[in-house]
């Protein structure tokens, strides 16, 4: 069976505001996945963003499980491998069915504008 790769915005051009949250919601089961996981993050602007995931199996109770590391934290347009507020990982969550990923600005009182994207195999 060929392996295929789904990129899925979960984050576009979102405007963030001092200490606010956004969050997405992600059906896994839509999906053929293999367990392989990556997000890019783009950030403009002067804040920083914490972005979390959370996994669960029947879409209400969102857990973060213990040990298991955020994508990015303290994200700002000065981070990442250039320090333009570019980067990518990949992490390696448990099985579930949903996941939820949450940004939160980090009170720097600057509007950040967030943009990232899932790409699941």
């Amino acid at each position: 069976m060929a392996s295929f790769i789904t990129v899925i915005p979960v984050f576009s051009a979102k405007a963030m505001v001092q200490n606010t949250a956004a969050s997405y919601t992600l059906d896994l089961s839509r999906y053929n996945v293999e367990g392989f996981f990556s997000m890019q993050i783009a950030i403009v602007g002067a804040g920083n963003v914490d972005l979390i995931w959370a996994a669960s199996n029947d879409g209400t109770n969102f857990i973060t499980p213990s040990g298991a590391a955020d994508n990015f934290t303290e994200f700002g347009a000065s981070r990442g491998e250039g320090s333009d507020g570019k980067s990518i990982a990949s992490f390696d969550p448990l099985i579930c069915k949903y996941m939820k990923f949450t940004a939160t600005e980090q009170n720097a009182g600057a509007i950040t504008t967030i943009d990232c994207d899932l790409a699941i195999q």
